[in-house]
């Protein structure tokens, strides 16, 4: 054929290979890998350039047994055409089809490393012309993501001597247009996360390039060159989104580099808040909001695990808390004070507004929460509490807003679902607006941060205004938002402070039993898990009959249907999020109050176990699924029964290496099968479907391996 047909040809296959991915790959891989071997040795530099480019798009959605037939013939031809270095564009194309080989083969590729490595370190050395900075980059992106593969062991040598031949040239800073400075950033992350610790040495030279990044500020709003069909609330921010981006990447990097030294970081942490810390008063997009608390997020849990440790004085992270708090509670308040945002004539505050609150009431609760404990001074814990009072008490919902904040805004939320490739899906509910009452369970979010973080100062302090506050909020004539919000504290509270809790439940623990029937899914719910952390609570056996009473009404009215079909729409979801929540309930009053039930305890525990797993309710699931576990391995008498271990083990089989366990679990969970009489295993197992009975099998040796 002729070469422009050849070229278009693959050009083609690489376009199918992006759109129709993964089918392509997994129907086609072998009939089509064959042919771009054949096509990248093609005398035509412009056909062996688009048969390279091809088999990338082909190549990334391959693993190591797809390309192991090819793979000696692949490298052999990458290798001759990068040496060779006919055109730009194909070597360029070449660095990415070894990297996709590379991070296909894994383990298989550590043989090519001593041959490769070489190659990309004179690519590294010899590229010094404007016109090769993009290839220099992508040298450098291909050796970073082979060292990940081959690892540090193997790796060690060649990455410290590739970072100090490009140090020079990142001391030196990157000009605007320089397509090296995303691929060096990169390709460090990537080179940090393989070295660990071991990348120290790097990091005094990198931190300045950082901070050139974000020392970037607005030069005057609508100024950006390249904002022709830009989100308008971008543009408001006076930067290019280029520029946007390139902060993005810098503090990505940062929390490399803090993930991967870890408490060693911690020399450097000064000079990074410092730089930090004004940023923080910078407008910023949605997207650079939630980086930069991350990033305070991370430092945050690296000067604790530097307390721990001992190298460094608590002092020093009280500080870097206490001025993070400052700005960012300064920030909050100065965004819910600003003119412009003003509700609309139905109440509705601006979602620009809401959506910036929730992000920086976020950030404050994930910082406090990593933190610790006892970090925050007793005015800190007075003056924190006290804000965010004030900003719960000035932000009213409309009296019909909808009560539900979001499914993944809040505790409770549903277990996450994954695609085909193991990744989250998005669902409905995770494109919501952000509204007033997402804010204020965000607020509320940052109350549980700050009792978690301050026990003893937050009972002294603020239990008591709290107390008065879910008191109001809770009251049959408020609205469902405002109800929904008084139990989703009320939850948090007792759950966290217990019994310094009794003395306010006349104020909310009946109205949390009548909630537990209410028509909104969200009320019943966060009713319910408030009674359930109440159970543990002596005080709480004169709750126990009307508990238990309500609990059996919900799942004698809906046990069998929630068990029986899926919850898909948002709203059905909802209500399985509440009768999950029951079902946890009832588990915490079996456990804690069985005494209390006398002859009828029996009953509880079959109606528990009989509404086993939790299949909606991710924090309930985690925490009931847990429950059972360890009733188990501590003989629990009724749990343990011959005539019971049959539904206990089929519970455990459907729970086991699924989305409704984790890995802990699934130990937990071996290890209490395991710990049965062989003899009693095999009994109780006879009678349990062929599926089951294999994953029984599979628990049993995964505690033996």
């Amino acid at each position: 054929a002729h070469p422009r047909v050849r070229y278009s040809a693959f050009w083609a296959l690489g376009q199918a290979c992006y759109d129709q991915s993964p089918d392509i790959q997994e129907n086609f891989h072998e009939t089509l890998l064959p042919k771009l071997v054949v096509g990248i040795d093609d005398p035509n530099i412009r056909v062996a350039t688009a048969a390279v480019s091809a088999f990338c798009a082909l190549g990334e959605e391959l693993d190591s047994d797809a390309l192991e037939p090819q793979m000696d013939d692949l490298l052999q031809r990458l290798f001759n055409l990068l040496h060779r270095g006919e055109s730009m564009a194909l070597r360029e194309h070449c660095l990415s089809g070894i990297a996709v080989i590379a991070e296909a083969s894994e383990d298989n590729f550590t043989p090519y490393y001593s041959h490769v490595m070489p190659m990309l370190k004179e690519v590294i050395t010899k590229c010094t012309k404007e016109e090769e900075r993009s290839l220099h980059g992508k040298a450098f992106e291909c050796i970073s993501l082979i060292g990940a593969v081959v690892g540090k062991e193997i790796f060690l040598n060649d990455a410290c001597e590739v970072m100090t031949a490009i140090m020079p040239l990142v001391s030196n800073g990157f000009a605007a247009d320089d397509p090296r400075r995303e691929a060096f950033y990169e390709a460090a992350g990537k080179i940090a996360e393989t070295l660990g610790k071991d990348f120290k040495p790097f990091v005094q030279t990198l931190l300045p390039s950082i901070f050139r990044v974000l020392e970037q500020r607005p030069t005057g709003k609508g100024t950006d060159d390249d904002s022709d069909g830009e989100d308008p609330m971008v543009r408001e921010l006076g930067l290019k989104t280029s520029v946007l981006e390139e902060m993005e990447s810098a503090l990505e990097l940062t929390n490399t580099l803090i993930q991967a030294l870890e408490d060693d970081f911690c020399e450097f942490m000064p000079l990074m808040c410092q730089h930090l810390l004004p940023f923080m008063t910078m407008a910023m997009s949605e997207d650079l909001r939630e980086i930069c608390y991350s990033t305070w997020e991370c430092l945050a849990a690296c000067a604790r695990s530097a307390v721990e440790n001992g190298r460094m004085d608590i002092s020093i992270l009280r500080e870097l808390v206490t001025e993070f708090l400052k700005k960012s509670i300064g920030a909050m308040v100065s965004t819910a004070n600003d003119p412009k945002n003003k509700p609309d004539k139905d109440g509705d505050l601006p979602e620009g507004m809401c959506t910036t609150l929730q992000a920086q009431a976020a950030g404050v609760a994930k910082v406090v929460k990593k933190a610790g404990m006892g970090v925050l001074s007793k005015d800190a814990v007075k003056d924190l509490a006290g804000v965010i009072v004030q900003m719960m008490d000035a932000m009213r919902c409309p009296e019909k807003a909808d009560p539900e904040p979001g499914l993944r805004r809040r505790r409770g939320g549903p277990v996450v679902e994954e695609d085909s490739d193991g990744d989250e899906k998005e669902e409905e509910e995770d494109v919501m607006p952000v509204t007033t009452q997402s804010v204020r369970f965000a607020l509320v979010d940052v109350i549980g941060a700050l009792m978690r973080s301050n026990p003893e100062e937050f009972v002294e302090l603020a239990l008591c205004p709290m107390m008065d506050l879910v008191k109001l909020l809770v009251r049959p004539d408020r609205s469902e938002a405002d109800r929904s919000l008084g139990f989703y504290l009320a939850d948090d509270v007792v759950a966290c402070l217990g019994e310094k809790t009794k003395p306010f439940w006349n104020g909310f623990m009946n109205e949390a039993l009548l909630g537990m029937l209410d028509k909104s899914p969200i009320i019943r719910q966060f009713s319910a898990s408030t009674i359930g952390s109440g159970a543990s609570q002596a005080v709480f056996a004169q709750v126990v009959p009307a508990a238990c009473n309500t609990i059996h009404q919900v799942l004698q009215k809906h046990g069998e249907r929630h068990r029986r079909r899926r919850a898909v729409k948002a709203d059905a979801k909802q209500n399985a999020l509440a009768i999950d929540t029951c079902i946890q309930t009832l588990g915490q009053i079996c456990q804690h109050q069985e005494a209390q039930m006398g002859n009828d305890a029996g009953t509880a525990w079959a109606m528990w176990l009989s509404n086993l797993p939790l299949k909606y309710n991710a924090d309930a699931g985690k925490a009931t699924h847990d429950q059972l576990v360890d009733l188990v391995m501590r003989n629990h008498p009724y749990l343990t029964k011959p005539e019971q271990l049959p539904r206990v083990l089929t519970v455990f089989a459907e729970i086991f290496r699924s989305k409704f366990s984790h890995g802990e679990l699934d130990k937990k969970i071996a290890a209490a099968v395991c710990s049965l009489p062989e003899e009693v295993l095999q009994a109780s197992c006879g009678s349990m479907p062929e599926k089951l009975q294999k994953k029984v099998e599979q628990m049993v040796k995964s505690n033996r391996a």
